[in-house]
C-alpha cells in the first residue's frame, strides 16, 4: 500500500515537472530526432589498426644557432677578362671598358683629364658561401686603378696671359712648350714676351731646360737663361750627373758646385710635378744659372682658379726660402699636374702673375 502511494506520488512529481518544463523537454525529443536522422545517414570508417604494435618515440631537444660565415673577399683577376658563356650572362657584373690608347698621341687637345682611368673589367660568379656587395668589389677597382698610370705627354703647348700687379689689361704673352721624344728626353722652351707699351722698356726672356725622363722625374742636363740681347743677361748651368757636379756660368764668371740628386733648374721644376706629384711639403734644390739654392714647396690647398680656358681644378703650392721674394704654382689636377698659374713675388713687392688661357696637347 505504501509502495503503491510512493508510485503515485513520484508519478505526480513528473507531471508538475513535465507541465513547468515542457517547452525544454519538447526542444530536448526534437535535438534527439534530428541527431538520429542524420547519425542514420553517414557511414563512419576508422582506419584498420595493424596487428603489430607500433611505438613513436619523441624527445625535446635544444635547437642550436647557425653559425654564417664571413663574406670572403673578391679577388679582382686581370683587366681583360675571358669572354663570358651566355648562360653565365644573368649572373656577372659588367663594367663599362675604355676604349684602346691612341698610340702616337694618346691625349687630345684642351680635353685630358686624368680622372676618366680605364675601367676595370671583371667578371664574377655568384656562389653560396661568397657573399659579393658593390661596395666589395667598388673598393677593389679603386686600388687597381690607383696602379694604372696615364701616359705622359708626348707634347704641350700651354700660352699664358701676363700681368703685373693689378693692371687691367696684360703686360705680356708667354708660351712654354713641352716635349717627350721617343728615347725619354725631354725639352722645354719659354719665350715671354711684353706688349704694347710695355715691349718699350722690357725685352724678350727666352730659358731653355734640356735632360732626360726617368722614374724620379725630369733629371737637367742643361738650362739657358737669355734676357734680350745683352750678353750679361745670358747665364747657363751644365749637370754632370756621372760626377755629381753643376757648372754654372754668368757675367759674373764661372763656378763649379756638388750637384745633389734631384736637382732641377727654374723652368724644369715647375714641370716636374706632372711625372712626380707633389707632396705635402716638397724639398727641391734648384739653380738659374747662377746660384744653386734649396726651396720648400709646401702644399695649401686645392683651389678652382677660373681662366680663359674654364675653371680649373688645381694644387696650389707656396716655394719658402730664405728670401723676401716667393713663387706660387697652381697646378691642374685634371692636366697631369700641369703649371697653369704662376705667380711671382719680388723682393720690393711688385707682382708679376702668368694665368694659362690655351692649353694644347697636339704638336704642329
Amino acid at each position: 500500500m505504501q509502495a503503491h502511494r510512493n508510485i503515485n506520488k513520484m508519478l505526480n512529481g513528473l507531471k508538475v515537472h513535465f507541465t513547468q518544463n515542457k517547452l525544454l523537454l519538447l526542444a530536448v525529443i526534437i535535438s534527439l530526432l534530428l541527431h538520429g536522422f542524420l547519425l542514420a545517414k553517414l557511414s563512419l570508417l576508422l582506419p584498420a589498426l595493424d596487428e603489430k604494435q607500433q611505438i613513436l618515440e619523441m624527445r625535446l631537444v635544444k635547437l642550436q644557432p647557425v653559425q654564417k660565415s664571413a663574406p670572403t673577399p673578391i679577388k679582382q683577376k686581370a683587366l681583360t677578362p675571358e669572354p663570358t658563356p651566355p648562360a653565365a650572362q644573368d649572373k656577372t657584373v659588367a663594367t663599362q671598358r675604355a676604349p684602346e690608347p691612341e698610340t702616337v698621341n694618346p691625349v687630345v687637345e684642351t680635353a685630358v683629364n686624368q680622372k676618366n682611368i680605364p675601367a676595370i673589367t671583371q667578371s664574377i660568379t655568384e656562389t653560396p658561401s661568397t657573399e659579393i656587395t658593390e661596395s666589395t668589389v667598388t673598393a677593389e677597382q679603386n686600388d687597381l686603378a690607383k696602379e694604372i698610370k696615364v701616359p705622359a705627354y708626348k707634347y704641350v703647348e700651354t700660352e699664358f696671359e701676363v700681368r703685373r700687379g693689378s693692371d687691367a689689361s696684360a703686360a705680356g704673352v708667354a708660351r712654354i712648350v713641352f716635349t717627350l721624344a721617343e728615347n725619354n728626353t725631354y725639352t722645354l722652351a719659354s719665350v715671354t714676351k711684353a706688349k704694347g707699351l710695355v715691349s718699350l722698356f722690357f725685352s724678350n726672356l727666352e730659358q731653355k731646360s734640356e735632360g732626360m725622363v726617368i722614374d724620379g722625374g725630369l733629371m737637367p742636363n742643361y738650362f739657358s737663361y737669355q734676357y734680350g740681347d745683352n750678353k750679361n743677361k745670358m747665364q747657363s748651368a751644365s749637370f754632370a750627373w756621372s760626377d755629381s757636379v753643376i757648372v754654372m756660368r754668368s757675367a759674373k764668371g764661372e763656378k763649379t758646385e756638388t750637384l745633389p740628386v734631384g736637382t732641377q733648374d727654374f723652368l724644369s721644376f715647375m714641370y716636374q710635378f706632372m711625372f712626380s706629384p707633389p707632396l705635402e711639403n716638397t724639398q727641391i734644390t734648384m739653380s738659374n744659372g747662377k746660384w744653386l739654392r734649396t726651396y720648400i714647396y709646401s702644399f695649401t690647398g686645392e683651389e678652382v682658379i677660373t681662366t680663359k680656358i674654364g675653371d680649373l681644378n688645381t694644387i696650389h703650392l707656396l716655394k719658402q726660402g730664405d728670401e723676401e721674394d716667393k713663387t706660387e704654382l697652381w697646378l691642374a689636377i685634371d692636366y697631369q699636374n700641369l703649371p697653369v698659374k704662376i705667380r711671382k713675388t719680388e723682393k720690393n713687392g711688385s707682382v708679376i702673375e702668368q694665368t694659362a688661357t690655351k692649353i694644347s696637347t697636339t704638336p704642329p
